[in-house]
């Protein structure tokens, strides 16, 4: 039997975790690079429509992204708060679904690397309008050097990093103790995906903990993003 081989140029091949291998077809290439943080792909699938995958993980696509969305936003703007803090989101998916809310007066967003920013405002539809609101404001550098140097005040932190980071727990108890003395003790947190094979469980007890410490209201919620292919974990304090 011939091997099953999928060519760079037409797919990518997505391993949520060991044992596990999606692929996805490339209809179009809308952009590929390489930052000195990672490998970014967008591409136009038949099914999901255009995607971001950073380093081969699912980062977006255009079919289910407004149930990552309201999982991870809903909680904010529920409460109709006014000025928040993001760390992370350079797909600008987050950015886009705040700022839809007639109550948001200010988003900060911080993210690391700006070759996500703009390959994501050239290729992904409306982060180009969104980065473009006089309501956005974009810190370019790395989320915990911004938390240790900033003075500001927010209504509510939105967490929303790599899985790379989610999975090793490094400073925990440094974020959510910043979200009690700088953000209301308010957040909305994606914590990495639920299942086992991934180290969910001890991921969720991690971030438990050290929230527990510091905010009120502490809860977790899972959530089935089809496109992603399984469970994926969503914090809460204050919310």
């Amino acid at each position: 039997m011939p091997k099953i081989c999928f060519d760079d140029s037409e797919y990518i091949v997505y391993q949520p975790y060991p044992g596990l291998h999606v692929v996805y077809h490339a209809k179009k290439v809308l952009f590929r690079g390489r930052s000195m943080f990672q490998r970014i792909d967008i591409i136009e699938n038949e099914a999901y429509g255009v995607m971001l995958l950073l380093d081969g993980n699912l980062q977006h696509t255009e079919f289910d992204a407004h149930i990552f969305n309201r999982a991870l936003v809903g909680p904010v703007l529920r409460r109709g708060l006014k000025n928040v803090l993001v760390l992370g989101g350079g797909s600008g998916q987050t950015l886009k679904a705040l700022l839809s809310s007639p109550s948001i007066e200010r988003v900060t967003i911080v993210e690391i690397d700006p070759l996500v920013v703009e390959a994501c405002r050239l290729h992904i539809p409306g982060v180009k309008e969104a980065l473009e609101d006089p309501r956005t404001r974009l810190v370019i550098g790395d989320a915990f050097r911004f938390i240790r140097d900033d003075e500001g005040y927010y209504d509510a932190l939105v967490l929303d990093l790599t899985e790379e980071w989610l999975g090793g727990g490094v400073g925990l108890e440094e974020l959510y103790r910043f979200v009690a003395a700088r953000c209301g003790g308010r957040c909305s947190c994606y914590i990495g995906p639920a299942s086992p094979q991934t180290g969910g469980p001890e991921r969720r007890r991690r971030h438990l903990e050290a929230a527990g410490k510091f905010l009120k209201g502490v809860r977790v919620r899972k959530v089935f993003i089809p496109s992603f292919g399984s469970e994926q974990l969503f914090l809460y304090g204050g919310l």
